[in-house]
């Protein structure tokens, strides 16, 4: 397959079924690295939907991998001060020997956002606009005023996690990739075409944005038990049943075979980068079937 895949940690997985203990999402990552994946990414939610600190397990991470880049799926900088967290990405990038990729969003207008915002007091109403004060922040920083600096001197990639006509802008026109949650091929490539387009009026070349996407999958060898058990996921994790999820995040049940084409299929749109989770109730380590869903992939 002419992408790279990577897979998403359980680290919210860790704290909902494994008391928060996280020995087995550190060996995932390092299995994760011996079974081909291009990467591991955690994410971040320290109110709404918690789990252990982005930065704090890759920082780990970075001490037991070799070759897989390290990402965050989403960090979400409006929790934290500029430049205390320019820091610690610098530091993370240069104890990854630069292998460090932020994956980032403003949040969602959604109440768990909002109260995680208030949380850190923090205003709720110009995200869009905070977080893109934050990012030009950032790259001052980076420049000159933070020691030790990350490995390239602009920083480490930073993905825009985001969707709408004002966000697909700013990602062509600002950002170094775009990492979705798009429900369908047909909608990522209408979302890729967009970030392209404004890549290419800012004067950038379109083609140096990284195209990734973020896809949840449930797989067995009997498909209605796997659908059973991305309902089951999707309602233990977000409160919603899988029919209603998949209308507005890249899901799919099914079958080892069926799921390696449709994500094939994120790749036909444009996708050059994958991000896959596993959805299982109870996982808090290496997904059973992830090496065989990577093999199948490599192979395509």
């Amino acid at each position: 397959m002419d992408a790279d895949i990577g897979l998403v940690l359980p680290s919210r997985e860790v704290v909902m079924w494994g008391g928060g203990e996280m020995d087995g999402l550190l060996d995932a990552a390092e299995r994760a690295e011996r079974d081909g994946f291009d990467s591991v990414w955690v994410g971040e939610s320290p109110l709404a939907r918690p789990r252990p600190d982005p930065l704090l397990v890759l920082a780990a991470l970075a001490a037991r991998t070799r070759r897989v880049r390290l990402g965050t799926a989403v960090l979400l900088p409006l929790l934290r001060h500029p430049l205390t967290l320019a820091h610690g990405l610098a530091t993370l990038d240069r104890l990854a020997g630069g292998r460090l990729v932020v994956g980032l969003a403003p949040g969602a207008d959604v109440p768990g956002t909002h109260a995680e915002l208030a949380a850190v007091d923090r205003p709720s109403g110009r995200r869009v606009g905070d977080l893109m004060d934050t990012v030009a922040r950032w790259r001052e920083l980076w420049k000159g005023e933070v020691r030790p600096g990350p490995v390239r001197p602009e920083g480490p990639p930073l993905w825009l996690g985001a969707q709408g006509p004002r966000m697909l802008a700013l990602t062509g026109e600002r950002f170094d990739g775009w990492m979705p949650f798009s429900p369908t091929p047909e909608h990522y490539a209408r979302g890729l075409a967009s970030v392209r387009g404004a890549a290419a009026a800012a004067g950038r070349d379109p083609g140096a944005l990284v195209a990734a996407a973020y896809v949840t999958v449930a797989v067995d060898d009997d498909p209605a038990r796997a659908a059973g058990a991305l309902d089951e996921y999707m309602t233990a994790y977000y409160g919603q049943p899988a029919s209603v999820m998949s209308r507005i995040q890249a899901c799919h049940a099914g079958t080892l075979s069926s799921a390696a084409d449709w994500i094939g299929s994120y790749v036909a749109a444009g996708a050059s980068h994958v991000l896959v989770r596993f959805a299982s109730t109870g996982l808090t380590g290496y997904p059973p079937a992830a090496r065989e869903l990577r093999e199948r992939l490599a192979a395509r």
